[in-house]
């Protein structure tokens, strides 16, 4: 460094002058740069031009992703991309090789100037080869709708060379007249018909969706962090406004979670509302270290509140983990050769516990509704999944076929592992210490830039807590054990029954879910129906209109049903009207259907109920889990 401060001394200005000029060169020329023409769109196809880095080696493959982090499943996204083409500097000719569907190679790669490609959008394509079988969940996907939205998932878009994963990307987007582009991202230069979005590395790049519309957006702000919300509804049912009234409780609640502070400057919520029935069939969202995108079915705002709680409550606390708590595998992920980590149950399964955990310590929703809601992931972990499977061997090999539909297991049982973690934690510390000071610690431990060894984790949490906590890791989470619920509920003095049998009034027993373009709950399977149900001679496709001669609204269906069995009696004349499929043309026709009240015998298992004789013991540790002073 002294020696270039000599020479400095005894240089020209002129000179000075040039050696900056060409550093300036140098740098810019490492620089990915996307053109991105969002206003000239055709049949779904945007058209993207790069001109990449300077390149010394001969050749170079460049790469379309095959699977990004937190989506658990390849989806091939060099499927979307087509007529890619190559211009060489001074004519030069470029020879493409395709190596398979995300890769290409490039020689020679030094005279390459521009890369030219058209995207496909992900949302409704099943004409492309391997998409009508392989369909990408909304959230992770794009979606094109000229002069509409655009609902850019990055990874689906741009491409990276092996061995330039940390370069910079500078994405220059031409759009639509009034247009905004909503992300996390905070490098940004905003024009009247142009954009220039910064991003330094592909890891940061696919890590940030970005929507651009007509910005109905709103802006709160929570401790250190500025809360992005932006919102697209077609038939303005939902508005930011409403969003952000819905969240800021959650919240202010997860910021006092967390201690106080939150790890990032800015976070956004992206919501997506659609008033369709999405390709995959499915609807929910898909978590980034800085914000989190959404789809979602367009309903009127109330009925939605709490089901936009509990998804937005999971993807801002993957804030912690993965971004600040992460496996190698996470860290340096690999794109296009991925390798799972075995600990879904700490990125997913924690993170869904903390969601709703962070409710009740809030004062959102009850203790009653917090252990209702784990009760209900207890059970359906057990009727819907492999309860004896390592959940850790599930993780690591979650992307074969045989193993990949235990996935979901990680919202369900991953979420239990988190309660029985916690509680065990505040009976062994006399309520001193949580999951929450573990997640704290093992950030502090880690953070974004330092990545975990997948076979220590157990090891550094039992160092920062309890050889028992290992323990209880090692055989319920990494063995095939299933969870001590009795043993772990009796902790907060609450008796747990596996099975019990009483007579009791039903509705029939029918399988309920919901049709979204009628706004009725609807009798999905009779397949259960019990003695009541059979004398009601309740069908599949039923659509519940009232009961008793009250009107079934959505937002009074909970009253009505409460108060239906809080007041019949055997021998009561019960009521029910439906709309019946007439025919095969989507018509509907209403009938009345009656039955005498019964008692039938029900089968309940995994009951629980609180234990009147509590312990100080059990009373402190209830207290110290839920937040009560």
């Amino acid at each position: 460094m002294e020696k270039l401060k000599a020479n400095f001394k005894i240089n020209s200005m002129h000179k000075l002058f040039y050696l900056l000029f060409c550093t300036s060169f140098i740098v810019a020329q490492s620089e990915y740069k996307y053109k991105i023409d969002l206003a000239a769109i055709q049949n779904d196809k945007v058209q993207i031009t790069l001109t990449p880095p300077t390149f010394t080696e001969t050749e170079v493959e460049f790469c379309f992703p095959a699977m990004v982090p937190g989506t658990y499943e390849v989806y091939d996204f060099g499927r979307f991309i087509s007529s890619l083409s190559v211009t060489g500097k001074n004519n030069a000719s470029i020879k493409i090789t395709k190596v398979d569907v995300n890769t290409y190679k490039l020689s020679p790669a030094a005279s390459i100037e521009n890369i030219i490609y058209t995207v496909d959008d992900t949302w409704d394509k099943t004409d492309l080869p391997g998409t009508s079988k392989k369909i990408v969940f909304e959230p992770g996907g794009t979606n094109f709708e000229l002069g509409v939205n655009f609902s850019l998932n990055t990874h689906s878009m741009f491409g990276y060379f092996k061995n330039y994963k940390n370069n910079t990307f500078e994405l220059e987007f031409t759009k639509p007249l009034g247009f905004y582009p909503s992300t996390g991202l905070t490098d940004i230069k905003i024009g009247k018909s142009k954009d220039v979005i910064k991003v330094l590395g592909y890891n940061d790049l696919v890590d940030s969706p970005i929507m651009y519309c007509i910005p109905d957006t709103t802006s709160i702000n929570v401790a250190n962090t500025q809360v992005l919300i932006s919102c697209y509804s077609p038939n303005k049912k939902v508005t930011s406004g409403f969003i952000a009234r819905t969240l800021t409780q959650l919240l202010d609640a997860q910021r006092d979670y967390l201690g106080g502070e939150l790890p990032v400057k800015k976070y956004a919520f992206l919501f997506y509302y659609t008033d369709k029935l999405t390709l995959s069939g499915s609807n929910g969202a898909l978590e980034h270290s800085y914000s989190s995108f959404y789809v979602m079915p367009e309903m009127d705002s109330l009925e939605i509140q709490q089901e936009l709680r509990d998804v937005a409550a999971h993807e801002f606390f993957h804030i912690v983990t993965p971004l600040n708590i992460h496996a190698t595998q996470i860290g340096d992920f690999d794109f296009n050769n991925p390798k799972m980590s075995e600990h879904l149950w700490l990125y997913e399964g924690m993170t869904e516990y903390a969601a709703h955990h962070a409710q009740a310590k809030g004062g959102i929703i009850t203790i009653d509704q917090l252990i209702d809601v784990m009760m209900r992931k207890y059970d359906q972990s057990l009727t819907a999944y492999n309860d004896t499977m390592s959940f850790t061997w599930m993780s690591r090999n979650v992307l074969l076929d045989k193993v990949h539909n235990q996935y979901s297991n990680v919202y369900e049982k991953g979420a239990v592992i988190g309660m029985c973690l916690d509680i065990l934690l505040r009976d062994l510390s006399n309520g001193d210490y949580g999951t929450q000071n573990l997640m704290k610690d093992l950030a502090t431990k880690y953070g974004k830039n330092k990545s975990f060894n997948d076979a220590d984790l157990f090891d550094d949490i039992e160092k920062f807590t309890f050889p028992k906590i290992g323990t209880f890791l090692r055989t319920y989470v990494g063995g095939k054990t299933p969870l001590p619920m009795q043993e772990i509920l009796e902790k907060i003095g609450i008796n747990f029954v596996k099975e019990s049998v009483s007579d009791e009034f039903t509705l029939g027993g029918m399988d309920i879910g919901f049709n979204p373009t009628t706004n009725r709950l609807m009798v999905l399977s009779t397949d259960n129906l019990d003695a009541f149900g059979k004398s009601l001679k309740l069908k599949t496709g039923d659509e519940l209109a009232s009961l008793n001669g009250n009107a079934l609204a959505m937002d009074k269906v909970r009253t009505i049903f409460t108060n239906y069995y809080d007041t019949v009696k055997e021998g009561d004349v019960v009521t029910i009207e439906v709309y019946r499929p007439k025919g095969n043309k989507g018509k509907m026709k209403l009938k009345k259907l009656s039955a005498k009240a019964q008692k039938v015998k029900v089968t309940r298992k995994n009951q629980i109920e609180v234990n009147k004789n509590m312990s100080a013991k059990q009373k402190q540790t209830l207290k110290t889990w839920i937040g009560y002073n």
